[in-house]
């Protein structure tokens, strides 16, 4: 039973990979290279040289990727290549087919917006399910495995922006590489609201000599997570109990209310927390590009 399981799952996964490969070809064939918007990575870069050459742009992605991909192969392993391979084949073969239909909007710089845009959202589907659509997006994961802590879309907008800006440059168009930049930050915040969510959550620090009553109401009307942290108070030198809760940050307003009516004279600090895993948060499995 669980292998036929495991089998459904893989099947919707690489189903899943050629459904966000076919949006990424829109994005690209329908919104960008119309208008010689080229939004970094290998995909820009193979709209550049297309335009000189003549060549198709999903046939130089392809091309180019080939060295890339044998890196996957060596460093990510086979089934990461093999999702790859085929996010990457049917994404430059839907960028050829839709391209041949032309611009469906009339304005470039909603053109930039919704590639951009569409772009993203479909690599977001594509990473989660294990796979990129290569180019830079190996790249990316290659420098995530040795820092986790940095954020995929922050990476993108740094290594294609100077693609992007190079643009202007090879069709002597300050306004291309200003598209190509705006599709690039649209795509990046899409990115990562599409891997990361919207879960940024509160951390909450109460310094309150009626710490354990506090501590009491949090666990039975906020049903948050909390812990006391020892230490002592700088003036007065006594030992106290702080509390530590980590929060949504709709639930903030529920906490503050709790705080001010057990001690008015409470102490708390708020800060922001950008991701928090455990239980009520992100599992330690999230996939992650």
């Amino acid at each position: 039973m669980a292998f036929v399981k495991n089998i459904f799952l893989k099947a919707g996964n690489y189903l899943l990979i050629i459904i966000g490969a076919v949006a990424y070809g829109a994005g690209v064939g329908l919104f960008l290279e119309p208008y010689h918007i080229a939004p970094g990575g290998v995909t820009g870069i193979s709209i550049m040289v297309s335009n000189f050459t003549g060549i198709s742009t999903g046939a130089l992605i392809l091309l180019i990727n080939l060295p890339l991909l044998l890196l996957a192969l060596v460093k990510m392993g086979g089934e990461f290549f093999v999702k790859t391979l085929v996010a990457t084949a049917v994404a430059s073969a839907a960028i050829d087919r839709f391209s041949q239909l032309g611009a469906v909007c009339s304005e470039r710089m909603i053109s930039a917006f919704a590639g951009g845009a569409l772009m993203a959202a479909s690599m977001g589907l594509i990473f989660r399910c294990g796979g990129t659509t290569g180019g830079s997006d190996i790249v990316v994961r290659l420098l995530r495995r040795r820092y986790p802590h940095i954020k995929s879309g922050t990476v993108f907008l740094v290594i294609d922006g100077i693609i992007s800006v190079t643009s202007g440059l090879v069709f002597r168009n300050l306004e291309v590489a200003l598209y190509a930049l705006s599709a690039l930050t649209v795509s990046s915040k899409v990115l990562d609201f599409v891997l990361y969510g919207t879960d940024e959550a509160k951390l909450v620090f109460i310094f309150s000599e009626k710490s354990g009553l506090i501590m009491e109401k949090i666990l039975r009307d906020l049903d948050a997570g909390a812990s006391f942290i020892t230490g002592n108070g700088g003036y007065s030198g006594r030992e106290e109990h702080i509390i530590m809760c980590a929060l949504k940050k709709p639930r903030l307003g529920k906490l503050s209310d709790i705080v001010k009516e057990t001690d008015g004279s409470a102490f708390m600090v708020v800060s922001s927390a950008t991701e928090i895993y455990g239980v009520n948060f992100k599992g330690y499995s999230s996939s992650r590009l």
